[in-house]
């Protein structure tokens, strides 16, 4: 199973780390915020033939035990499903490991801008395991993180957004903290009120926190996560005010 760590933001050792990854590491490293970009990522992922999870930064398996209990806090009571979006998945297992090992059931969306990717994680799901209770789900789309209204999904439909290293790799971009900002806003909208956005991230809190609140509104709380190969995660969270009241019903 691939992992692929990026620095802080402008950081040089992005590309320390992606030049063994691929020859082509430049066209990545200056077209994140493109399509075209991951499709040719992916395909190269796949030249094998046989698909495989990639994760950014660190696995499924080095979060779950945050993931698990946030899922109880946010979610809907336990008879029924807890809605959950992970943007910008990827071939990542953190979809696929919430569905197999939640106890309670769950319907999770995982969203890509890249067919190749969400082609690459279907196969991955015929061969996954069950989930653990019989009423989970999970689905696959391919869809753009900065306008998921656009990609049919609507106002208040889920608990719990998920983002690992999406923000990140669009803030590297030449418009990168507008398209971040994009992506935040459009992941607070999509959530139930008292959901929560919790985004997984290398960069220092003393950077992330200030765009957060300018982006996202106040209220943005940090945790460490640990320090995984030498570098340091944090899981950032932001909230919608269980106040509001969505203008659209929840997704099936």
């Amino acid at each position: 199973m691939a992992t692929l760590m990026l620095s802080p933001r402008g950081g040089p050792a992005l590309g320390t780390l992606l030049r063994p990854l691929c020859s082509w590491a430049d066209g990545l490293l200056h077209g994140m915020a493109q399509p075209g970009t991951w499709d040719h990522f992916y395909t190269q992922q796949d030249t094998a033939g046989t698909p495989s999870h990639f994760n950014w930064f660190f696995d499924y398996t080095a979060i779950s035990g945050l993931l698990l209990p946030a899922l109880r806090e946010c979610g809907s009571p336990e008879a029924s499903p807890t809605r959950v979006l992970d943007v910008g998945c990827g071939t990542s297992d953190l979809g696929l490991g919430l569905y197999r090992d939640s106890p309670h059931p769950v319907h999770i969306a995982c969203v890509d801008v890249s067919p190749v990717a969400i082609r690459s994680l279907h196969q991955l799901l015929q061969e996954a395991p069950p989930p653990r209770h019989p009423l989970s789900q999970i689905h696959l789309y391919v869809a753009d993180a900065t306008d998921l209204e656009g990609g049919g999904f609507g106002d208040g439909s889920f608990h719990l957004v998920l983002d690992k290293g999406t923000c990140d790799s669009l803030l590297r971009c030449p418009k990168g903290p507008g398209q971040a900002g994009r992506l935040v806003a459009e992941c607070l909208q999509v959530l139930c009120p008292g959901g929560s956005l919790l985004q997984f991230s290398d960069e220092d809190p003393d950077a992330r926190v200030p765009f957060l609140e300018q982006v996202g509104g106040a209220g943005v709380t940090v945790q460490e996560v640990g320090h995984i190969a030498g570098i340091c995660y944090y899981v950032y969270t932001l909230g919608r005010p269980a106040l509001e009241t969505p203008t659209s019903g929840a997704l099936d």
